[in-house]
């Protein structure tokens, strides 16, 4: 787990949390009984109403060059939507059971709330008037792949039927700690709007990203690349005959005569 890959399902939370969705808020973090398995391998979940549950799976990078242990490479997030016969609620003058709104709860209408599910995620991720969606895209360079899962069980107690958006970002490196962040930059604005939120995890963000100015255990050049010392005298950044690596020059004087 990484600083960007916890802010970016936070902001995905957030986000959908804010956004008129069909499940009206009960949007999950990393809730992992929401969806589970039963010993006989049956599909189960505890929610009592359409939910959405968000979580990050794993990230993986082949290129360390540039910002050593610090890059994220491809994360994957998972978006999970289950509704279920247990979540419907029964009309008190037809007798129907519905799912949401005019919805009957019949095993069709079970798809198409996983399908409209869907097409709200995506929506909401990319929606220019949500604040935490916007520091979400922010987080990301780009949108590696999109892939939509579903799975349903069945027995005499419960009718479930479950979808999953698996989707796969290239995501920028963890800034490195004591850094100054960008005024208006996805970090600052994310900062602010766990600020305003008054959430709990704004104090460990804090923590980790550090005092810009603060004293430092690394050196500068590792603060200001983002690379290891180590990393830097492989490359031979500072070979070929060139100053030592920790060199300090005070001052630039020019030999050329006007």
């Amino acid at each position: 787990m990484s600083l960007t890959m916890m802010a970016l399902r936070i902001a995905a939370v957030q986000a959908l949390r804010s956004a008129d969705t069909l499940v009206a808020g009960n949007v999950l973090d990393s809730q992992i009984s929401a969806l589970d398995l039963t010993a006989d391998g049956e599909l189960r979940s505890d929610q009592g109403r359409p939910f959405i549950a968000v979580y990050t799976d794993g990230a993986k990078t082949g290129e360390l060059s540039q910002t050593g242990l610090r890059s994220n490479g491809q994360v994957t997030l998972l978006f999970n939507c289950g509704v279920s016969l247990a979540m419907a609620v029964t009309d008190k003058e037809t007798g129907q059971a519905r799912i949401i709104e005019e919805l009957p709860a019949t095993d069709p209408y079970f798809e198409a709330v996983l399908d409209m599910l869907d097409v709200q995620i995506a929506r909401t991720l990319v929606d220019p008037e949500n604040a935490w969606a916007q520091v979400f895209g922010d987080f990301v360079s780009s949108y590696v792949s999109k892939e939509h899962l579903r799975a349903s069980a069945r027995n005499d107690s419960q009718r479930l039927a479950a979808g999953q958006i698996k989707l796969v970002v290239e995501v920028f490196a963890d800034p490195v700690r004591g850094q100054a962040l960008a005024a208006g930059g996805p970090w600052d604005r994310f900062l602010a709007l766990l600020r305003e939120a008054a959430l709990p995890e704004l104090a460990l963000f804090e923590s980790f990203l550090g005092v810009p100015g603060a004293p430092s255990r690394y050196p500068a050049f590792e603060q200001l690349t983002g690379m290891t010392a180590r990393t830097r005298d492989s490359l031979q950044l500072s070979a070929y005959g060139g100053l030592d690596g920790e060199t300090v020059i005070a001052e630039a004087v020019s030999g050329m005569s006007p």
